[in-house]
């Protein structure tokens, strides 16, 4: 505490105003440290007056500096001395300061937005304008600001019927719907997907005939119908199913057995390992699906293909298990030939890695997933996948 005061006392003595009153709460924070182990060490009443004094001038210095920044519109160094003195003062400045703090704050995101805009990067400028209305609606004209940008930002669009190249019937409807979910769910400020039902009755009431796979001038023409500014055509490309029944394969391996032998010589009874060959089944079997999924996004407004993807999605499902009549634990992996007689080539697998393999395969599920569940699993990938690559899209960029 000494050194702390002598610090303090030599800082304020040479009108070192920054580092006195860094020293002293310094000071004070290991005064608060000691009173947690209830040592009764208090800063002097002389030293507490100096302080009052050294951070009057401190932080009149400071604000001075800061609203010299504001001045020269170095808001963001200005916020971090603002910072600084409510750190150290809270109330210092009063309903000023908070005034200051937030043109300090707030002016670089409005200043960048207005630019943006400008630039036509609606997007961005609506983050930023949201940014400063999140802390005061009513700063400048923002939230009028905010409204415009998302306005422009606004990107509609068309989903016409997918077409299916597949022999898996309905797997254009149920990707389709997979797709449209996800999109109404996850679109964001910005994307707005068209009514299905309107899209049809627009596009009737004018005869156009789409074929589901829409690119330049159609796209532009339909789109001009139904108020889009881009058509999302897709295709199931196809539709892949593979599938293997368990079926059993003999497997031959050893079972250990103990085999004890009595000495009478010796009196003693001595115990070892023996390996009788013996054999027990293996079935392997699978259900497998491919989905390949192809999906454009054309502008409606100059015919040009603006995002065009191949999404693929495999999902298997597959068994691979023992069974054996007996207790399995006994069982050691290996390969013979004969069961009567030695061979050169008889091998016993001693590893860790071989016994915790085949134990492993009589405790491994015996069940198939079903074709339908794993092909649910697959069209709600694919339209999952598509719909987030449409929506991260920004045609701004």
């Amino acid at each position: 505490m000494n050194s702390f005061q002598s610090d303090f006392f030599r800082a304020y003595s040479n009108y070192e105003y920054k580092l006195a009153v860094y020293t002293y709460i310094d000071m004070e924070k290991f005064q608060n440290r000691l009173n947690k182990m209830n040592a009764d060490l208090r800063i002097p009443r002389h030293s507490k007056e100096d302080y009052k004094d050294a951070k009057a001038k401190y932080l009149e210095q400071r604000f001075e500096e800061a609203n010299e920044m504001m001045a020269r519109e170095s808001f963001t160094s200005a916020e971090e001395v603002f910072k600084e003195i409510t750190t150290i003062e809270p109330n210092y400045g009063g309903e000023d300061m908070d005034n200051l703090m937030e043109i300090s704050k707030l002016e670089p995101p409005y200043r960048d937005a207005n630019i943006k805009l400008d630039l036509n990067k609606n997007r961005y400028a609506y983050y930023e304008f949201k940014k400063v209305v999140e802390v005061n609606p009513n700063y400048k004209d923002a939230k009028v600001k905010m409204d415009e940008a998302l306005e422009l930002a606004e990107y509609p669009i068309g989903v016409l019927k997918f077409k299916n190249f597949s022999y898996e019937s309905g797997a254009d409807v149920k990707v389709y719907s997979m797709m449209m979910d996800e999109l109404i769910k996850n679109k964001g400020p910005f994307l707005k997907v068209l009514d299905r039902s309107n899209i049809d009755r627009v596009l009737n009431e004018k005869h156009v005939t789409v074929n589901g796979w829409l690119s330049g001038k159609e796209a532009v023409e339909a789109g001009g119908f139904i108020g889009a500014k881009a058509i999302l055509s897709g295709k199931i490309i196809s539709v892949i199913k593979s599938s293997k029944s368990p079926k059993p394969k003999i497997v031959r391996g050893y079972k250990k057995r103990v085999v004890k032998t009595y000495n009478k010589s010796t009196k003693k009874t001595t115990s070892k390992n023996v390996y009788d060959k013996v054999s027990f089944k293996n079935y392997k079997g699978h259900n497998s699906v491919k989905i390949m999924f192809q999906f454009i996004l054309v502008s409606a407004e100059t015919g040009e293909v603006l995002l065009s993807e191949v999404v693929e999605e495999k999902i298997r499902s597959e068994v691979n298990y023992n069974v054996y009549a007996g207790n399995y634990r006994d069982l050691v992996p290996g390969s013979w030939s004969f069961t009567w007689k030695k061979m050169p080539n008889d091998r016993i697998d001693h590893s860790r890695n071989g016994r915790r393999d085949l134990r492993e395969k009589f405790n491994s599920s015996k069940k198939l997933r079903s074709f339908s569940s794993i092909i649910s699993e697959a069209y709600s990938s694919v339209g999952k996948e598509s719909a987030r690559k449409v929506y991260q899209f920004n045609p701004e960029k």
